[in-house]
């Protein structure tokens, strides 16, 4: 079970910070990219990702960071919020071991 979890959190940091990599070679579209990148974690994080999407969107909007500065800021925390969500909360809630 415990390759599960660190395939989950290097999902996590693979999408974070390739995403941030990719922006070099292609700086036009570094909204998007970042968009994406945010989506993605929407979805591997969901109910505590909302936390660390909070912080990000609140430093890109007050203009503190770039998105791809906010990205790298934010992708830890992400991975650790859902780690916590999936692989401590939840199967304590439920009950199981793993």
């Amino acid at each position: 079970m415990r390759r599960y979890k660190v395939a989950y959190v290097g999902a996590v940091l693979a999408v974070g910070l390739g995403s941030v990599a990719v922006t070099f070679a292609y700086p036009d579209n570094e909204v998007l990219l970042m968009a994406v990148a945010y989506w993605v974690f929407a979805v591997l994080t969901f109910p505590l990702g909302f936390i660390a999407s909070a912080i990000g969107l609140a430093l890109l909007h007050m203009g503190l960071a770039t998105p791809a500065e906010t990205t790298v800021v934010v992708t830890p925390m992400f991975a650790v919020l859902g780690y916590v969500q999936w692989c401590r909360l939840l199967p304590a809630f439920y009950g199981t071991r793993q």
